[in-house]
């Protein structure tokens, strides 16, 4: 058989040669499409991908924060054991919700630093910050460092309540202290826990790098550490207080053009400073450069030898740099109530003749640092003392404030020849006091025949009561004139919190934590 051929038609074969073209057109462009998708396909994952490294990177370096803020909350609580060891093991791999940080803490470094490591995925990121730490006199409600060497020893004495007339009174404590020297306790004196809410366990514990004497009734409800081991001494020019200040207050006088009197009107400082007042001109009359009185131009109230009512208002986180000397001593008035969280820091001395109270006892806070001057090679030339107490008007009873001293704490003693006198009443601390040398607080008084009113201390050693001066020992009867004047210090561990202490207080290698500054990413 014989089949028959088709034979197509010009039309019939320009049709299927379309269809063929057409074929290779949508196949080509499904190539490309194809090509396409996958190129979008995968500009888009790489976009996923960045976009989540950048995500990671944001939440590695909040992780690196968190932990941080976890350090902080750390360094605030009671530390028992070695601290880089305790932080390190709490916090060498902790795991949070979208990674985990692990955080570095060095304090034998000079300043202390720690690394805070975050990880979230695949991405680290490191933040390094300078961990700042009070120096150790904050950890006490007194400290005296004796830097002089010489023998010296901290006295607590009397029994019950003062008379009338103030006298007597037995001393209390309440809170930590540490002596370079001997200390001994008397009669019905105590050393107690810090006052309540007591958050960090201050139990009354008293160190001394010499002997320690608790005799008669006097009691300590801590711990007795005699031949403790000191503390290094506070540099406290490494402060540079100079530069490291909100307000350098002789220059701001300067600036303005007042010698003498208060800043002009708008100017912040116009309710906290007076300089050199033409009323105090023996006080100003004492001192080798310009005085500087804490005194609001305005708002004076009277109150009583016992309480300051005149508002002072300091201000809120600021640094007070005053070259000159600081004076808490108004003809206006007794004392101030004081609202603010500052630090005053005097390249003179600080003398504290009136009361200073707060206007809120759980917001304000006052530190007193008596800075004195330096050589080139560090070493203290003048300045330095805080003279505590009115040895001619006897109007200073209550204070409130961190005071701390690069030389001595002069108790009722004439700034002009350091000569003391005898007080009017004892006093009350709500804070604490330091010095790097003295704590010269004599508070036990005889009269001497033809001499009128002389210090004096008991001899521990031969167990007789000499005159604080001569050393020599009292007569019968001048022995049954003594009278004592009582001292009660309430140490205030809100400096142990970074809420609430105030800026600027010195420094050192101690255990509050004091916030950290010098952030920077590694």
């Amino acid at each position: 058989m014989f089949r028959k051929e088709t034979r197509l038609g010009p039309a019939q074969r320009r049709a299927g040669s379309r269809k063929g073209v057409v074929l290779v057109i949508v196949v080509v462009v499904a190539i490309i499409f194809a090509i396409v998708g996958f190129g979008v396909l995968g500009l888009a994952q790489h976009e996923i991908t960045l976009t989540r490294i950048e995500t990671d990177k944001a939440k590695a370096l909040y992780i690196a924060e968190s932990g941080l803020a976890k350090l902080s909350e750390m360094l605030q609580q009671p530390v028992v054991g070695d601290i880089d060891d305790v932080i390190g093991d709490a916090l060498e791999n902790e795991t949070v919700e979208q990674g985990s940080f692990g955080v570095e803490l060095d304090t034998s470094h000079t300043p202390c630093y720690a690394i805070s490591t975050g990880t979230s995925g695949t991405v680290q990121r490191k933040i390094r910050v300078q961990v700042n730490f009070l120096a150790a006199p904050f950890e006490h409600a007194i400290f005296a460092m004796n830097a002089s060497g010489g023998a010296w020893g901290l006295q607590l004495r009397g029994r019950g309540v003062p008379d009338w007339r103030e006298r007597g009174g037995r001393d209390a404590v309440n809170g930590n202290i540490f002596v370079d020297g001997d200390t001994f306790l008397y009669e019905e004196s105590s050393v107690n826990p810090a006052p309540a809410p007591n958050k960090w366990n201050l139990n009354g514990d008293v160190g001394a790098t010499g002997n320690i004497s608790v005799l008669d009734s006097a009691s300590v409800a801590g711990a007795t550490n005699p031949r403790a081991t000191e503390p290094p001494p506070v540099d406290l020019t490494t402060m540079n207080y100079a530069v490291n200040n909100t307000h350098n207050v002789a220059q701001i006088f300067q600036s303005a053009g007042v010698s003498s009197g208060h800043l002009p009107l708008g100017s912040p400082l116009r309710d906290v400073f007076e300089k050199n007042p033409s009323d105090r001109s023996a006080e100003c009359g004492s001192t080798s450069g310009d005085d500087y009185f804490l005194e609001p131009s305005t708002g004076f109230i009277l109150g009583d030898e016992k309480e300051g009512e005149t508002p002072l208002h300091a201000g809120t986180d600021r640094v007070y740099y005053v070259d000159g000397d600081v004076w808490v001593h108004s003809k206006s008035t007794y004392g101030f109530k004081m609202d603010g969280k500052v630090t005053i820091v005097a390249t003179g001395d600080i003398h504290i003749c009136d009361n200073i109270e707060y206007k809120d006892k759980t917001k304000d806070l006052l530190g007193l640092v008596a800075l004195g001057k330096y050589d080139g090679s560090g070493t203290l030339t003048s300045g330095g003392d805080i003279f505590f107490g009115d040895p001619r008007y006897g109007t200073m009873y209550t204070i409130a404030g961190l005071m701390f001293a690069a030389s001595d704490f002069l108790y009722n003693t004439y700034p002009v020849d350091r000569r003391t006198a005898e007080p009017t009443s004892g006093f009350t601390v709500n804070g604490s006091f330091a010095a790097m040398n003295q704590v010269v607080i004599e508070r036990d008084w005889y009269t001497k025949s033809g001499s009128g009113a002389k210090p004096a201390r008991y001899d521990s050693a031969t167990s007789r009561w000499v005159d604080c001066a001569t050393g020599t020992a009292l007569t019968a009867s001048e022995k049954t004139s003594l009278r004592h004047y009582r001292m009660i210090v309430n140490y205030d561990d809100r400096v142990r919190s970074v809420e609430t202490q105030p800026p600027g207080l010195p420094r050192g290698g101690a255990s509050i934590f004091a916030g950290f500054s010098n952030w920077e990413e590694l």
